[in-house]
C-alpha cells in the first residue's frame, strides 16, 4: 500500500514538473520576443535619448525609485537630482519605460507650447476628466483645435486689460490677508490659492465678492482640495490605477467636491442663459414692427 502511495506521489510529482517545464519553455521566449519586440518598436525614441543629457538609471526601472515616498521626499530628492545638471537646458529621466523631458529655456517651452500638432498630453491628464470633462486642457486632435478656436479670443490683450483693476483689487486684499505675518516666515500657498479662485470666479464666471457668499468660499476651497488630491494621485503609484483609487478614501472625497465645484458652475450657466434670454426678448421686443398696407 506504501509502495503504492510512493509511486502515486512520484508520478504527481514528475507530471507537476513536466508541466512546470513546459509552462516555463513557453513563457520565457514569449516574455523575451515581447520585450525584443518592444524594445525595436522604440528604437528611434532610445537613439534620440542618448543624445540627452540625464542621470544613469537602473535597468527597467529607471530612476523611478526616486519618485516614490511622500511628496516632500520626491520633491527633495527630484532637487538634489536637478542640481547635478543645474548647467544643462535640457534634461531626460527614465522612469520605467517612460522618457520624461525637462526643458529650463523658455523658448524651448515656447516652442513646444505653441505646436498645434504636438498636442497629445501626458497620460496623468486623465485624472482631470471627472472634474474637466473632454474639455481643453485633457482633449487633443480637432476637439482641441475646435476648443482653441473657441477660446483664443477670450485671451486676447484687449480684453485681459480690461480686468487689471479685478486684478489689482484682488492683490491689494491679498497683500492685506498676509500683512499679520510681518516678519516671520509662514505658508503663502492657501492665500495665493484663494485669490486665483477669486479672480477666476469673478472673471470666468462672473460671480463678484457680493454675490459669492457662502458657494463662491466653498467652491475655492473645493478647487484647492481637489488640486491636492490630484496631486496625491500623481505622487502614489498605488492610486494611478482607477479600481484602486476608487476603492481609497481620496475617491469618497472627491465625489463630494466635485458635487460643490459642478453645482457652482451649472448655477452660474443657468444664470447667465436666462440673463441672455432674457436681454434677447427685451431688444427682440424693443424692434419696432412696420406695418405692412394692403393695397386696395
Amino acid at each position: 500500500m506504501s509502495t503504492m502511495g510512493a509511486e502515486a506521489v512520484s508520478a504527481s510529482a514528475a507530471s507537476g514538473l513536466t508541466a512546470f517545464t513546459l509552462f516555463t519553455y513557453l513563457i520565457i521566449p514569449a516574455v523575451l520576443l515581447w520585450i525584443v519586440q518592444f524594445r525595436m518598436s522604440r528604437k528611434r525614441l532610445y537613439e534620440l535619448a542618448e543624445k540627452l543629457p540625464g542621470p544613469e538609471g537602473l535597468p527597467l526601472v529607471g530612476k523611478g525609485l526616486e519618485f516614490l515616498g511622500t511628496p516632500h521626499d520626491i520633491y527633495t530628492r527630484v532637487n538634489l537630482l536637478a542640481k547635478d545638471f543645474e548647467d544643462k537646458t535640457i534634461v531626460k529621466v527614465w522612469v520605467g519605460p517612460r522618457l520624461l523631458v525637462f526643458l529650463k529655456d523658455p523658448r524651448d517651452v515656447e516652442i513646444i507650447l505653441s505646436s498645434h500638432v504636438h498636442i497629445d498630453k501626458s497620460p496623468e491628464y486623465r485624472f482631470f476628466k471627472p472634474w474637466l470633462g473632454n474639455g481643453l486642457l485633457i482633449s487633443t486632435g480637432e476637439k482641441w483645435r475646435a476648443h482653441r478656436k473657441l477660446i483664443a479670443p477670450t485671451f486676447h490683450l484687449n480684453v485681459l486689460k480690461s480686468f487689471l483693476d479685478l486684478f489689482n483689487q484682488n492683490s491689494r486684499a491679498v497683500v492685506e490677508k498676509m500683512r499679520k505675518h510681518n516678519g516671520e516666515t509662514f505658508d503663502c500657498h492657501d492665500y495665493m490659492s484663494e485669490c486665483t479662485v477669486e479672480i477666476l470666479l469673478e472673471t470666468a464666471m462672473g460671480v463678484n465678492k457680493k454675490t459669492q457668499n457662502q458657494s463662491g468660499f466653498e467652491y475655492a476651497m473645493a478647487v484647492m482640495k481637489m488640486c491636492h488630491i490630484l496631486h496625491v494621485r500623481s505622487t502614489k503609484l498605488w492610486l494611478r490605477p482607477d479600481f484602486l483609487f476608487n476603492l481609497s478614501s481620496y475617491s469618497k472625497d472627491q465625489v463630494k467636491l466635485l458635487d460643490t465645484i459642478h453645482s457652482l458652475t451649472k448655477r452660474v450657466l443657468k444664470k447667465k442663459k436666462e440673463t441672455y434670454e432674457k436681454n434677447k426678448s427685451a431688444i427682440l421686443n424693443s424692434i419696432p414692427i412696420p406695418s405692412v398696407g394692403i393695397k386696395e
